[in-house]
């Protein structure tokens, strides 16, 4: 029962407050659930403070295949509070804001309880909001930013996510195969996505509207990804540094004159400590490597407009490549189709389908006899329905060929329900 009333803790609290809030708190255009607080929250704005607060929950349940079927379906949610302050208005500091983001995950996987062989883990979980988890609350972001305007340059120092500032995608399904920078799912020894942040400093060069480049350098620390470490900001146990750069083009007339955005980027890790950095074709810490490398291309683009807005049909794809010595994962790809406002009076409602591809490194294989496929396929179909701009529903269906690169497991066919709250 528990576990019931989490995954619907969105939905429950959107019913009993309709009962005691004004009524602009529920403006189906609204970008919060809990509108402007009759005004205020646009006085903040303009003086320079602005607040934000989320619950995602993903709800899976594995309905045929996998490793043990028909478990009880599980849940995980994260909780997310933020404040964005424009210390140019606050305190004269021209082009300076500061940002802070605190966040919480708690929950099951229906990856881990029912799909996968522990002898095998999953590749692609199940659920995005699960991981790096059930460890009390993160500090996920804590920099301060400043842009040079007329030299169009931006300078970002302080604790972050990668993902958040390199290969960004957008997160319009459950499945982590499809949300969040895809070098952090197959590269993510080294690579920490939101909700683990680390220290460093990102440079963009704003070249023209459409183009701008980037570098990156931030600490190489595992203790930050532990559990019971989500407030660790001392950098004793950092193992080298995260080296990242990457090129983004964002025509806002390309395929059949409609806006896209194309990435290329490179990553180049320093660890050197055996425990962190080894060669996958022994055992785990036995042969120490001193260099990690990989690097991904991305787009997004609109294919066809429905006269109004982001409105019409939009595809997507990653490929990432990952050095064959130290990683499990030496290749993937990803492509995938959205319809954005598919029905006049929901715009904003999002129809689904996603394909991923992981190919495992034969290298790693050779060393596990279990792992007798090259790849794992994962497949999400779903729908996001906005009844608020500020409050989305996901009912979905998966299905994974393969699970962990292995014949052992029967392919899974799994039914979900993820929710988003934007306060």
């Amino acid at each position: 029962m528990k576990k019931f009333s989490l995954a619907f803790l969105p939905a429950l609290m959107l019913a009993a407050m309709t009962q005691t809030q004004a009524a602009d708190a529920f403006d189906p255009n609204g970008q919060y659930l809990l509108g402007d607080w009759n005004g205020k929250r646009t006085e903040l704005a303009q003086e320079g403070i602005k607040f934000d607060a989320t619950v995602a929950t993903d709800g899976s349940y594995l309905a045929h295949g996998g490793y043990d079927a028909h478990q009880s379906p599980t849940f995980g949610t994260q909780f997310g509070l933020g404040t964005t302050l424009d210390l140019e208005k606050l305190a004269g500091w021209e082009g300076v804001t500061f940002r802070a983001l605190v966040t919480a995950r708690q929950g099951q996987s229906t990856s881990v309880e029912g799909i996968q062989d522990p002898a095998a883990p999953q590749f692609a979980n199940s659920q995005a909001n699960w991981g790096r988890g059930n460890s009390g609350s993160r500090l996920s972001e804590f920099y301060i930013d400043k842009t040079f305007k007329d030299q169009g340059i931006s300078v970002r120092l302080g604790r972050m996510g990668l993902g958040t500032e390199f290969n960004t995608m957008a997160c319009d399904f459950q499945g982590n195969a499809f949300c969040a920078a895809q070098m952090g799912k197959w590269q993510g020894k080294l690579w920490y996505n939101t909700p683990v942040s680390q220290w460093g400093g990102r440079v963009k060069y704003q070249m023209n509207p459409e183009f701008f480049a980037q570098v990156g350098v931030f600490e190489y620390n595992p203790e930050n990804a532990l559990e019971r470490q989500g407030w660790n900001l001392d950098t004793k146990n950092a193992d080298g540094v995260n080296i990242l750069t990457e090129a983004v083009w964002s025509p806002k007339k390309a395929l059949n004159d409609l806006p896209g955005s194309y990435r290329f980027g490179v990553l180049y890790n320093t660890a050197d400590d055996a425990k962190n950095q080894y060669d996958v074709a022994y055992k785990a810490g036995t042969v120490a490597e001193d260099r990690s490398y990989g690097g991904w291309i991305s787009f997004e683009q609109q294919l066809t407009s429905a006269g109004e807005g982001r409105r019409g049909l939009h595809s997507f794809g990653n490929f990432t490549f990952h050095d064959r010595t130290t990683t499990q994962v030496d290749n993937s790809q990803q492509i995938g189709l959205k319809y954005i406002g598919a029905f006049d009076g929901h715009p904003n409602d999002i129809l689904g389908l996603g394909v991923n591809r992981v190919h495992v490194n034969s290298r790693f294989r050779d060393t596990k006899a279990i792992l007798n496929k090259a790849e794992e396929y994962n497949i999400e179909l779903n729908y996001s329905y906005y009844p608020l701009k500020s409050f989305m529903l996901r009912p979905l269906l998966q299905y994974v060929i393969n699970p962990g690169a292995t014949n052992k497991v029967d392919d899974a066919f799994v039914i979900g329900l993820s929710s988003k709250v934007t306060f």
